[in-house]
């Protein structure tokens, strides 16, 4: 059993690694073209700071940080969350979804570089463990209480 457990823990933590270094490359390709993860984050849906904060495991101080530059350059914006007037909402501008436009080919390039050498029987089983996985950590999550972290829906194309 100890072999197993051993085992489990290295393909987490070689698959978080490599989650990881590739978030990393392609946030570093994205910033030589003035974009981030962030904005694309934000295409999905607008989003409260402590959601960013919680979806990118950034301190709120950074994600305070990386607003008000965005917001400073007019891609983002904030206004007052419908549900509770506490809260503000970030939202991209036109100009952020201009910027956007132009460095999504380069993330596509890189994403498929990536996937792309994975044959179609290999994406389709990585699609159902990453669903198996998210199903999972949705009811431990529950379980232990703990916040959601926000993910957006995952758009699949096998």
């Amino acid at each position: 059993m100890e072999s197993h457990q051993s085992g489990l823990r290295g393909i987490a933590t070689t698959f978080g690694w490599t989650w990881y270094r590739m978030r990393r490359l392609i946030d570093a390709h994205l910033a030589c073209e003035g974009a981030s993860m962030l904005r694309a984050f934000l295409v999905e849906q607008p989003r409260r700071s402590t959601d960013i904060s919680s979806f990118f495991d950034q301190a709120p101080r950074s994600v305070t940080q990386a607003r008000d530059a965005l917001e400073h350059n007019g891609l983002v914006f904030r206004s007052p969350a419908p549900d509770d007037r506490r809260f503000k909402l970030m939202q991209i501008t036109d100009a952020g979804q201009a910027t956007l436009g132009l460095v999504m080919p380069l993330y596509d390039v890189i994403v498929g570089q990536a996937f792309g050498s994975l044959t179609a029987d290999e994406i389709e089983g990585l699609d159902a463990a990453i669903e198996h996985l998210n199903r999972l950590v949705d009811h431990l999550e529950a379980k232990a209480s703990v916040p959601e972290t926000q993910v957006p829906a995952a758009t699949t194309s096998a």
